[in-house]
């Protein structure tokens, strides 16, 4: 590939890259409900920066995280307490900064709160992408005293710094010229009805054997994936999966891979003891159903086949083998191979290396004992962005509502247009097992065949889905003790409300 192609598609990738940018655009169009009988408000919309999580500590009490500053800010009744109740020195390039909170299952009687963080090396907020250590992604435990938060304890480190430009030792130079990246850290965290702590990480570029690549992304020796080792999931390659903790970071001996791990041994056969699922790519939203306890993970496509999971233990999700369901295989392989510049991220594993057919690339998956792949619940062809996600419980909303998934987006529609800053609802099935797409035939295959658009997020047999516009980035929903929806909008600095809206009355 000549200069100016590189060039080209470094441009269509910085441009498409990931979500929640510092220079991102709100939506230019005001949030707006599609459903006559949903209303949107506006709980706070000033000062705020880039919020990207939300979490209740009772009725009109909630906390909010902004991603750039490392603050958590505390808002009672719709007014901003003055000062934050936790001030962190995140690094916020790309996809980093402070990205989670869960508070623990007893919270406050028992009063911790876990937040996920990306941590600067320099002592202060950093938008840098080196100024933060290798292992920069982190989840802490915090005590909470009614009015701060003071650190108890590190639970985990995770990777964060991504050198990709650097030459790995033993191989001619490198082919991801350029800055170094900082994306892929996914961020999530989440408490199950178990009562233990789940952590969704991106892949972080990696190509290893969580990845589906025993040997890593080379084809000849030395067999590693980075300059700082690999393929095996060691401290520094531990990514594309979902964690399952005990409260103390520890791995619950229920775990799928425990046995697995402890025959390994080491720091490798330690973090295959962690693992609830692998073989992912990346997202920004994951949701307990509390009807049925199972877990749900939206995750993006790079640019084929976002993707709807319903998260088993053990599951392997057949990233980089293939992205969407087993079934188009041969359609991710086409559209990675011939569009968007052909390139999955990390150029030391092109598209063009992806098997010739699904049989082929099931028998390439990196399957530890007892892992099994499963397809996704529902796709989109092309890349729509899915990002906060939440289940809806009762009737305040309407029983119609009661049960329902709702997706954020990773893009506002200022940035892309079409269908960036959409919210979606979906329905399940009467088991609670998969998506329910019997009110559009088109979905009947559980995938919405969107079309080609460069910019990607067209919304073709997405209209059934799609409930909301003008939302922005989205990376956060939750429902609040009162039963209404609270979204989170990086892009627009707001908090939003969904509720019923109120019947009218006619005078007889």
């Amino acid at each position: 590939m000549n200069t100016s192609a590189r060039t080209t598609r470094r441009s269509i990738a910085a441009a498409l890259l990931g979500l929640l940018t510092p220079l991102a655009a709100a939506d230019t169009t005001p949030a707006t409900m599609l459903d006559a009988n949903l209303l949107v408000t506006t709980v706070i919309n000033t000062g705020l920066t880039q919020p990207i999580g939300i979490v209740f500590l009772g009725a009109n009490d909630f906390l909010v995280l902004e991603k750039a500053s490392g603050q958590i800010k505390r808002i009672t009744g719709g007014v901003l307490h003055p000062t934050p109740v936790l001030d962190l020195a995140v690094n916020s390039a790309s996809e980093r900064g402070l990205l989670s909170i869960a508070l623990h299952p007893d919270f406050p009687r028992t009063p911790f709160a876990y937040i996920r963080w990306t941590e600067s090396s320099t002592g202060a907020d950093s938008s840098v992408t080196l100024e933060t250590p290798l292992l920069g992604n982190r989840v802490d435990r915090f005590i909470w005293n009614g009015s701060t938060f003071t650190q108890d304890a590190n639970i985990i480190r995770m990777r964060s710094l991504q050198t990709d430009n650097v030459a790995v030792p033993g191989h001619p130079g490198t082919n991801n010229a350029g800055n170094p990246a900082a994306n892929h850290n996914g961020g999530v965290i989440r408490f199950g009805p178990d009562g233990k702590l789940y952590i969704f990480m991106g892949d972080q570029g990696r190509r290893g054997w969580l990845q589906n690549l025993s040997n890593g992304p080379f084809l000849t020796a030395p067999f590693v994936d980075d300059t700082f080792g690999g393929p095996a999931p060691d401290n520094a390659h531990l990514s594309g999966v979902i964690l399952r903790l005990n409260q103390d970071g520890s791995s619950p001996a229920d775990n799928p891979f425990f046995a697995a791990g402890a025959a390994i041994g080491g720091e490798v056969g330690a973090n295959i003891q962690k693992i609830f699922s692998y073989g992912h790519r990346n997202g920004f939203g994951m949701a307990f159903d509390p009807a049925s306890g199972f877990l749900w993970d939206t995750e993006n496509a790079d640019d084929a086949y976002s993707e709807l999971n319903r998260i088993v233990p053990g599951m392997n999700g057949g990233w980089i083998q293939f992205a969407g369901p087993s079934a188009r295989f041969a359609d991710f392989k086409s559209i990675e191979t011939t569009q968007f510049g052909s390139a999955l991220q990390q150029n030391r594993y092109p598209p063009t290396r992806v098997a010739y057919t699904t049989a082929t690339a099931m028998s390439r998956m990196f399957m530890l004992p007892g892992a099994v792949y499963v397809d996704p619940e529902f796709s989109w062809r092309y890349e729509i962005g899915p990002a906060g996600t939440a289940f809806v419980t009762g009737n305040a909303l309407g029983s119609e509502y009661a049960g329902t998934l709702w997706i954020g987006s990773a893009r506002s529609n200022q940035q892309v247009g079409a269908n960036g800053g959409s919210l979606y609802r979906l329905r399940l099935t009467p088991d609670r097992l998969h998506v329910d797409t019997s009110a559009d035939p088109r979905l009947a295959d559980h995938v919405a065949d969107n079309l080609f658009r460069t910019q990607k997020f067209e919304g073709t047999e997405s209209e059934t889905l799609q409930i909301g516009t003008g939302f922005g980035i989205t990376p956060d929903i939750v429902q609040g003790p009162d039963g209404n929806l609270y979204v989170v909008s990086n892009t627009d600095n707001a908090i939003y409300k969904i509720s019923r809206r109120p019947a009218l009355v006619t005078n007889p």
